[in-house]
């Protein structure tokens, strides 16, 4: 076992190094976090603690998946559990399911699942989703379990009236939802936290058992801890309070969804003999960035005291880029990175684009396919939220848990059975009436009212198929998806089918059944339907992203926390937006206080260049406004840089102005040049040329190669008109159809000439 402990810092040799009682590690960003609590892990084993007393947590599954390549590359023969909170609760409640209520079969529900579920207990309850939200009940509810609060305890709260309307509709909505999980042997992703927070605190034997299993435990991101993670972790460090936790005040950023930054700054009074560490050399990022970071950072009071030093260069200034409005952010921001990449100086790869709602996106996806400029976004639609993905998920839940109405009524007609909506009901309310699960009810079909001999049939077919599925007799997941699929002819409907989106939904069961190959060869005899199920659900928004895939990176503030890029732009900082106008509006200072370390983690994930964007104008909620500037810029150091020319043409659309311009001018006056600088044209060149009648090009030309998300492959025949009346006129290979679309508003996107 290799532990050399050479090429630490002091402090981070100090955190590695302590072995009992409990540690608390600040760690700034950048400052080697992962490498600590690997080499700490390392430390304990060679310590003499066994491998399997040691638990280390975090909170997503790329850090959790680096976490434990890095630990198996010191310990090659150690078995240290590696995991993320849900990951480790769901493990043990599937141990200990009893306890709860549960059978050891259940499953989880995804957000989708969770608001289809919602909709049923509301139509139950006789409650209309146009006016009472699935979605903000999903929230209210969420908040409730991750305060640790039951759906008793909650609808005993505010019962007869008391609390305001939306707490009247949780307290009738939330025990009413969760005994429909209890009926489907099904939880939600805060039910995982909260039933082994609650299994550990009402069951003391068993409590003591994994206190005595788990002698040391490390908490990765401890400032992102809700209540339901802080009482179980309090619950596994009692007898053997050998806790090391580590995580940084100044990157608390979830307490929109119940992280609680009191965790990590009363660690010491939970803890009296605590030590603490301070991690602060930065190693990613150049002075500059740092140093305006800290600045930001510093106007906060809700933090521990630190710094931030490296020894890297001190690079080029923090800029802030004003354009005078979206529309010329999102082109100028185009324009820059092909700039940067056509003169070599990065790889589109190199660099990502934060913002602070997704709405900001939009403009930036056109400005990117105008510039031809490659990317991919995080959490846009993951691959396991698409419906055909999600399809053959439910297919598989059930045959893992046929009590699971989730996933019943998800693929009970799809693909298509003649099985309604009307047929459904009747079906599901004659179930619940003879306390039967879906499945049991569909084999008793015929026993239901009111249902048509075809339904009958139908709901007795889905039933023995769904009997007929098993993994011992498939063999392996790969072969029961591929029955499922045989026997649903769930494919069929696209097989040799022109359409892209078609051939793509083809393509994505294809691949799941290649994920699920590949979960077969890596766990080889071990391979369970219930890891693989666990493993497509607990998956992250960010765990999709390719970090090889030569595209720029788009993503929202709160997904790019733990990664790092050599090249950050973030968008809009101006207030309304960072700050978030929730945080304006409700006149809390630490809701301000939060919108500034957002702002913090999305700076120092830059390690050389870092650009902030503001506008003089935005679409906002539909209406243009003007903007303010965010209070942020005032107390960070940045080089202000003006981006004010009226428009941002690509470089071949300049030379063919200039081209045009230049037949027009008078004799001996020479060709028009241009400067290669960013923001080349300027209104005067655009007024002289329409003057002229001369054809200003709008990101289409004839002749370019594009593609339309619907229509696939085309080129483009004819442009016309200017401005908003510009049109463009393609003619697509494989249905032969010619289209016109306005050039403002289309997807079409070029693919080259």
């Amino acid at each position: 076992m290799n532990n050399d402990v050479d090429d630490l810092t002091p402090s981070q040799r100090q955190a590695v190094e302590h072995v009992d009682g409990p540690l608390l590690v600040l760690a700034g960003p950048g400052s080697g976090k992962t490498r600590v609590v690997t080499r700490r892990i390392a430390h304990l084993v060679g310590s003499g603690v066994p491998p399997r007393e040691i638990l280390a947590i975090t909170f997503t599954n790329k850090a959790a998946g680096e976490m434990a390549e890095r630990v198996e590359a010191v310990l090659p023969a150690a078995r240290v559990w590696v995991s993320t909170f849900h990951r480790f609760c769901a493990r043990l409640l599937r141990r200990h399911a009893a306890v709860v209520g549960l059978q050891s079969n259940y499953t989880i529900l995804d957000t989708g699942d969770q608001r289809a579920a919602l909709r049923r207990v509301m139509h139950a309850l006789d409650l209309d989703p146009v006016h009472y939200s699935p979605n903000r009940l999903a929230w209210h509810i969420s908040t409730a379990k991750n305060d640790l609060i039951t759906a008793e305890a909650f609808a005993r709260r505010y019962a007869d009236g008391i609390g305001d309307h939306w707490q009247a509709t949780v307290a009738r909505v939330y025990p009413a939802y969760q005994q429909w999980l209890l009926d489907s042997n099904a939880v939600d992703f805060d039910d995982l936290l909260m039933h082994v927070a609650a299994m550990l605190a009402e069951h003391e034997e068993l409590r003591g058992q994994l206190d005595e299993r788990f002698r040391y435990v490390l908490v990765d991101e401890y400032q992102d801890t809700n209540s339901a993670q802080y009482q179980i972790v309090r619950a596994l460090s009692q007898r053997h309070p050998n806790l090391c936790v580590t995580g940084d005040p100044d990157q608390s950023i979830y307490g929109w969804r119940g992280a609680r930054i009191a965790n990590i700054l009363r660690f010491e009074q939970d803890y009296p003999a605590a030590r603490v560490v301070r991690l602060e050399d930065n190693f990613r990022s150049t002075q500059a960035i740092l140093r305006s970071a800290d600045a930001l950072i510093a106007h906060n009071t809700q933090r521990k005291a630190k710094r931030l030093i490296t020894d890297n260069a001190e690079g080029a200034a923090v800029q802030l880029l004003r354009f005078p409005d979206s529309h010329h952010e999102a082109e100028g921001i185009a324009r820059k990175i092909g700039e940067m990449v056509e003169s070599g100086e990065r790889t589109y790869n190199d660099v990502a684009i934060f913002y602070r709602v997704n709405s900001l996106s939009r403009q930036l996806k056109h400005a990117l396919r105008r510039h031809r400029v490659p990317f991919q976004v995080a959490a846009g639609v993951a691959f396991y939220d698409r419906a055909e993905v999600k399809d053959m998920l439910g297919y598989l839940r059930l045959a893992y848990n046929p009590a699971d109405r989730a996933a019943f009524l998800r693929v009970i007609n799809s693909p298509l059975r003649g099985l309604g909506k009307t047929s459904q009901d009747r079906l599901v309310a004659w179930a619940q009436r003879e306390g039967l699960d879906f499945i049991a009810a569909a084999r008793r079909a015929k026993e239901v009212p009111k249902l048509s001999k075809r339904a009958i049939s139908g709901f007795g077919k889905f039933a023995r198929m769904i009997d007929d599925l098993s993994l011992a007799d498939a063999g392996s997941i790969e072969n029961l998806l591929t029955s499922i699929i045989e026997r649903t002819a769930y494919t069929k409907r696209w097989e040799g089918s022109p359409v892209e989106k078609e051939q793509q939904q083809l393509a994505n069961v294809q691949e799941l059944v290649a994920a699920a190959k590949q979960f077969d060869t890596t766990f080889g005899d071990e391979t369970s339907l219930e890891g693989f199920l666990e493993q497509a659900c607990l998956a992250g928004e960010t765990d999709s992203l390719d970090d090889s895939s030569g595209q720029v990176t788009l993503m929202t503030l709160h997904a790019a926390k733990g990664l790092e890029f050599p090249v950050v732009v973030i968008v809009g900082v101006e207030e309304g937006l960072l700050p978030h106008e929730r945080s304006l509006r409700e006149n809390d200072p630490s809701e301000i206080e939060e919108e500034r370390r957002l702002l913090f983690v999305g700076m120092t994930r830059a390690q050389h260049h870092l650009m902030l964007t503001e506008t003089g104008r935005r679409a906002m909620h539909g209406r243009d406004v003007m903007t303010i500037r965010s209070l942020f810029i005032q107390e960070i150091e940045c080089e202000t840089v003006e981006c004010d020319e009226d428009s941002i043409l690509p470089e071949w659309q300049q030379e063919q102005i200039a081209e045009s311009l230049s037949q027009h001018r008078p004799a001996g006056e020479g060709p028009i040049e241009f400067d290669r600088k960013p923001l080349l044209m300027t209104a005067a060149d655009l007024m002289n040329g329409t003057k002229k009648g001369i054809e200003i090009p709008q990101g289409f030309r004839a002749g370019m190669l594009v593609r339309h998300p619907r229509y696939g492959r085309g080129t483009v025949t004819l442009t016309d008109g200017f401005g908003a009346r510009r049109t463009v006129t393609v003619r697509f290979e494989e249905s032969d159809l010619t289209k016109t679309f306005h050039a403002a508003k289309s997807p079409l996107q070029p693919i080259g000439t």
